[in-house]
């Protein structure tokens, strides 16, 4: 075990990296126990280039093999060119799921984040629902719905201009997870947030990943990330929307 833990940090040095988290879909019993993976990334540029780049991505999971599984997932980004911020934040996610009746899951789950580009000082949220496996083909994947409410709290870098707000949002997603037999996998989804009394304000988030095995349990990952806010904070003219494309290097465990 030590020797694969200082195996994955001296190749995770090695290079500049974009920090990531699994998305991989929880099925109670396929991965009984303790698993997870870990992703961290450190830059340094001086001279021609002022940069600094950190990240960390951890994921933790504890299938009971039995009726439930607990997920934790958390990590923070950073990076700066010539002291001026160009990517600065974090969060931490706890979720318990319950198998009522497969493929029918019961989700309760707590999340805090920030997001210092966007103006957002903090989004803490608690929510709960439901998530039903209305596909299963070996061949062609699998594809999840999930449903639910959550309440959440925003406070803003400025709240002179953006108050602090407490919603109510309706929560609904789509994933599609696809599995080879060589270990390579693909998942997508798509998360679509709502306020239940203004259905305008809404939050649009959204990933396609692939994932390849290239030395025992390091995985290469290719990735797109996609995020809309129709009401994106008044202060500093934050868009509307995020893209980014990230290439990652992961230990899994």
């Amino acid at each position: 075990m030590i020797r694969h833990l200082l195996t994955a940090l001296l190749c995770l040095f090695a290079a500049p990296l974009f920090a990531y988290v699994d998305i991989s879909p929880i099925e109670i019993g396929e991965h009984p126990g303790t698993s997870g993976s870990l992703a961290l990334s450190l830059s340094n540029q001086r001279g021609n280039t002022e940069k600094t780049e950190i990240g960390l991505d951890l994921d933790l999971r504890y299938d009971s093999n039995a009726s439930y599984a607990i997920w934790a997932l958390g990590g923070y980004n950073y990076t700066d060119t010539l002291g001026a911020q160009i990517e600065n934040k974090g969060f931490a996610h706890l979720r318990y799921l319950y198998k009522i009746s497969d493929p029918f899951y019961a989700e309760a789950y707590i999340q805090t984040e920030s997001n210092k580009l966007r103006e957002i000082e903090n989004r803490s949220l608690a929510g709960a629902g439901v998530r039903y496996r209305f596909y299963d083909d070996r061949t062609y994947g699998r594809i999840y719905f999930g449903m639910g409410l959550l309440y959440e709290r925003l406070r803003f870098s400025n709240p002179e201009i953006d108050p602090d707000e407490y919603n109510t949002r309706f929560s609904g997603y789509l994933h599609y997870s696809k599995n080879f037999s060589n270990k390579t996998e693909i998942n997508a989804y798509l998360f679509y947030q709502p306020k239940i009394d203004a259905w305008e304000d809404y939050t649009v988030h959204s990933i396609a990943e692939l994932q390849t095995p290239i030395f025992e349990n390091f995985y290469l990952l290719l990735r797109l990330i996609n995020n809309y806010d129709s009401t994106p904070p008044k202060n500093n003219d934050v868009k509307t929307y995020d893209v980014a494309q990230k290439v990652s290097l992961m230990w899994k465990f």
